[in-house]
């Protein structure tokens, strides 16, 4: 089950922000950093999806640095779509050939039907 990736104040929206994924590049990326001692990030949950903290100053800056580390990563694209409480965003990728998920074995693929079947 896909839950997504958030990203949001913990309270206002300057002090700590937290990007909770279950994505598993973005989840490599974000511990190399808790675990480098100057970095700020630090893992604030685990389980299901992980969450990372750390303090910002302004929405703005904590997008921007969010979307920095994000462009380190083979993501494609990334939209930020505005949650409904006006804090925070959820984070959106479009899929690259090397994360796009592997179709069912058993698909039928109309487009080209020569590929469906195997020649006898």
């Amino acid at each position: 089950m896909n839950y997504g990736t958030f990203f949001f104040p913990r309270l206002n929206k300057s002090g700590d922000w937290v990007l909770q994924t279950d994505r598993k590049e973005i989840i490599d990326l974000m511990q190399e950093r808790n675990w480098n001692t100057k970095s700020p990030w630090r893992q604030c949950l685990s389980g299901t999806s992980f969450g990372f903290t750390r303090s910002f100053d302004s929405a703005r800056n904590a997008k921007e640095s969010v979307t920095r580390i994000l462009s380190k990563l083979a993501l494609g694209s990334f939209d930020f779509i505005e949650l409904g409480d006006g804090k925070g965003w959820e984070i959106k990728t479009s899929p690259t050939p090397q994360n796009n998920p592997n179709p069912c074995a058993y698909a039928v693929n109309y487009s080209n039907p020569t590929l469906n079947y195997k020649e006898q």
